[in-house]
């Protein structure tokens, strides 16, 4: 008997350790997004009701009544498809078709309105040549691209409710997911010792990884990371070089001004070097310049520079 109650009281207290639902008080479809999305042949209502039914609390999720308002804590999702798109495949395997889709997370809170942005991207594979075939292989990729989501936001609101102390410690866990929602809450309380998780992600593969840790390093006027910005600008191609000075105009400082003072000057693209020149312009325009501009201690990083 003794042994059944502590086992009762432990599972009583595990489940007072698992965050309540949050509560959702409308949920919508960008109706656009499916004009470019024809392959799904979904309408607005219908993937609109493929999210809710993903929103239930063994998920994080507690759907409110139709008209139910200023409910604490209370989220809008906004769901919309960015792309689908057929992938072939050289060698021969079956092309895939690929989604991808966005969600917006919006509620009040005492400090205003906060806002999360999430992304998630999945490919199955397109058995047989009919166009059905392909609409299957869409339909399984939204699928799976929405599960994603709806684990994501769930991962992220739950990081809303910790503390700072509790973040940072979940800064080195082992869930990709609970890391990026305990930098993105950091973030966004302005809380430096993020850092160098974000330093980190930016010698990482995943392009989008790099570009959200650059945001964060922007965010943040982190100027000790600039070393490790200019760091990453090698080999890159100009597309990425055009976003990363900007970026480097945004947190200004000396080392940054004397960088984009080398790419204005010498880099062999020209739409580098014009994002240059206005990165800098818009460091002087908000009082960003330590001083001249003159060459770069970290010239021979320019890709395309002259040393």
């Amino acid at each position: 008997m003794v042994r059944t109650a502590s086992l009762a009281a432990g599972l009583v207290l595990l489940a007072g350790c698992k965050p309540p639902p949050h509560p959702v008080e409308r949920v919508e479809v960008v109706a656009a997004s499916l004009a470019e999305a024809q392959l799904l042949a979904l309408t607005p209502a219908q993937l609109q009701s493929e999210l809710s039914g993903r929103l239930m609390p063994d998920r994080g999720f507690k759907q409110l009544e139709s008209g139910s308002r200023g409910v604490d804590g209370a989220v809008r999702l906004t769901l919309e498809v960015d792309a689908v798109q057929e992938q072939t495949n050289a060698s021969g395997l079956p092309a895939t078709e690929e989604v991808t889709a966005s969600l917006g997370i919006r509620r009040s809170t005492e400090d205003g309105v906060e806002r999360i942005a999430l992304q998630a991207t999945r490919s199955q594979a397109v058995e047989g040549d009919a166009l059905e075939g392909r609409q299957d292989a869409a339909r399984r990729a939204l699928d799976q691209v929405l599960d994603r989501l709806v684990k994501e936001a769930r991962v992220q609101l739950d990081a809303r409710k910790r503390d700072d102390a509790r973040l940072v410690k979940d800064l080195k866990s082992q869930d990709p997911l609970i890391r990026d929602a305990a930098m993105s809450a950091l973030v966004g309380r302005r809380n430096r010792a993020v850092i160098p998780a974000l330093v980190e992600r930016l010698r990482g593969d995943d392009p989008l990884e790099v570009r959200r840790a650059i945001g964060g390093l922007v965010e943040l006027q982190a100027r000790e990371a600039v070393p490790e910005l200019i760091e990453i600008s090698r080999g890159k191609d100009p597309g990425f070089l055009r976003e990363l000075v900007y970026a480097l105009g945004a947190i200004g400082g000396e080392e940054a001004q004397a960088y984009l003072y080398t790419m204005s000057q010498g880099h062999d693209q020209p739409a580098v070097r014009d994002a240059a020149r206005q990165a800098l312009e818009e460091m002087q325009r908000h009082g960003r310049l330590t001083g001249p501009s003159g060459p770069s201690r970290n010239a021979s990083l320019a890709p395309g520079g002259h040393p």
